[in-house]
Order: C-alpha cells, then sequence, then structure tokens
C-alpha cells in the first residue's frame, strides 16, 4: 500500500475521499482489539516478501506486453453485456488488482486461512492469483463475467500451478452467484470485485450475506472510487449483522463476528503514514 501510487492515479473525488479518509485514520497504536491490532499489523507492517509476488507480477508484466486482442463481454460498471474488443495489456492495466492490492489480498488470506473463498469478478485473475497463492489448501470459487479473459486468467493459473484449487463459474452474476453460493460448503471470505455501482454491489452482499456464518469476512473493493459506491459502503456500515468494519482504503473489510458487542468503524493507516501518532 503505497500513498504515492494511491495519489498518482485518483481522480478528484477519489483525492476528496482520500484526504478524509486519512484524517479520520489511526494507526497500530490505537487500536485496542488484539485481533485488529494484529491484522493490522500483518496488513500494513509486515514487510515480508514471498516468492508469489514475483512470479504473479511476472505473469502480470507478460500481458502488459501482450499484443493479443480479446473480445470482451462487459457486465460491469457502464456495460451493458455487449461485447468489445479489447487488448490484454488495456484489461491488465485498468481492471487488474494492482501490485499493492494483491499483496493486501496475499497477506489477508494468509491472516485469516479460510477454507473456502468467493471472488466476484476476476478479470485476468491477478487478483485470484495473489488470494490462491496465500492459501493453496484452500478451495476459490471465482466468479467472471467473460469468457475469454476467464480462459486467459485459467492460463495464469496453470502457470503457477494453482488451477487445481479454484473454480471457474463464467456468465452473469445474476446467474452465477445463487448456484455457487449453494455449492460452496462454507462462506469463509467473500471478495467483491465486479460491477462496481451502488446497487449491484448491494445485491451482491445481501445474497452472501445469507450463506454467511459469524466468522465469514467480506472484503470490497472500490469503495472510494464514485460517490455510489461511498452510499453502498456507508450502507452496509449500518447493516445490522455488520459489527466491524475496517477500512485500508485499498481494501474495506467487513466483519459479523458477535464477539465484537460494539459496532465500530475503522480508517487504518500503516503506521509511517502518522509516524506522530503513539496514543
Amino acid at each position: 500500500m503505497h500513498g504515492r501510487v494511491l495519489i498518482d492515479d485518483m481522480n478528484w473525488f477519489q483525492t476528496g475521499a482520500f484526504l478524509r479518509f486519512y484524517r479520520a485514520a489511526v494507526t497500530k497504536y490505537q487500536l485496542h482489539s488484539p485481533f485488529v491490532f494484529a491484522l493490522a499489523m500483518a496488513l500494513l507492517e509486515d514487510r515480508r516478501w514471498y516468492y508469489a509476488f514475483r512470479d504473479i507480477e511476472k505473469i502480470r508484466q507478460k500481458m502488459l506486453a501482450s499484443e493479443a486482442v480479446l473480445s470482451v463481454m462487459d457486465y460491469g460498471t457502464g456495460g451493458n453485456g455487449g461485447r468489445q474488443m479489447r487488448p490484454v495489456r488495456e484489461i491488465a492495466q485498468k481492471s487488474s488488482s494492482s501490485p499493492a492490492q494483491g499483496r493486501l489480498l496475499f497477506r489477508l488470506a494468509q491472516f485469516l486461512q479460510p477454507k473456502c473463498l468467493l471472488e466476484i469478478g476476476g478479470s485476468l485473475g491477478i487478483g485470484t492469483l495473489y488470494l490462491a497463492s496465500a492459501v493453496r489448501a484452500s478451495k476459490l470459487w471465482r466468479l467472471e463475467g467473460c469468457e475469454q479473459t476467464n480462459q486467459l486468467a485459467q492460463l495464469n493459473a496453470e502457470v503457477l500451478g494453482l488451477e487445481r484449487g479454484i473454480v471457474w463459474p463464467v456468465g452473469p452474476f445474476d446467474q452465477t452467484l445463487e448456484p455457487t453460493l449453494r455449492e460452496m460448503p462454507t462462506l469463509d471470505f467473500v471478495f467483491i470485485d465486479g460491477n462496481h455501482q451502488m446497487a449491484p454491489t448491494w445485491q451482491y452482499f445481501e445474497q452472501c450475506l445469507a450463506y454467511a456464518h459469524d466468522q465469514t469476512v467480506f472484503v470490497l473493493d472500490d469503495v472510494h472510487n464514485a460517490a455510489e459506491m461511498t452510499q453502498v459502503w456507508e450502507k452496509i456500515k449500518q447493516h445490522e449483522r455488520v459489527r466491524l468494519t475496517l477500512d485500508f482504503f485499498d481494501l474495506s473489510l467487513v466483519l459479523l463476528d458477535s464477539n465484537f458487542k460494539e459496532k465500530q468503524h475503522l480508517c487504518i493507516v500503516p503506521a509511517r503514514w502518522k509516524p506522530w501518532r503513539f496514543w
């Protein structure tokens, strides 16, 4: 999670959202829950480097240099289900998890050790690879709307020997999500990263919530990217089953654990971002 990368890639709305987030943010020194402290340490303060990071970024670089063009079925933001011809390098640049976000996903999955994971919106599979690399003994169901991007993601997983731990439903989420939820033995971890609009995001959250247990963790991407995503994030935070939300800006977490007696919402940044905050 690198501040300079975040700022460089932001539009005006995101810049304002980041400044509000930063103003409200605490560091590890203000965290009282042992669980939240340990999670923040794992995500934000752990500087260990893994070979998986190198291997996944090599795949990203190959896609960024690719001359291939895919016929993409777009069901996401602004998409109406029509096909577009899009270069692989463009999709890899605009629609994939960043290296910083990928490392956050890896460390989060490694810390939580979920047995059954669900990713809604996988694109070319960079985020998928980070998640699957972190918990190789677990099983990941990965929903993707477009068959061609799904096929390329499968090839990428095969390169790293991860394909057997991943299930690959393809098609519109309103057709694949419910059957997938019924198929999964448990729903331990949900990464919502598809169709970044208010109504679909809320729908995915509610559908998954019906199958969630007390320890299920929801992870959302892009809640600070547009006004409607900020609105749905606020709506999720107020849901009666939500006990704790942890906002790291690049990723936002929702926890249902009833052990958290009082509803709480925290924005958290690395200690080095606010070096004067020791109390």
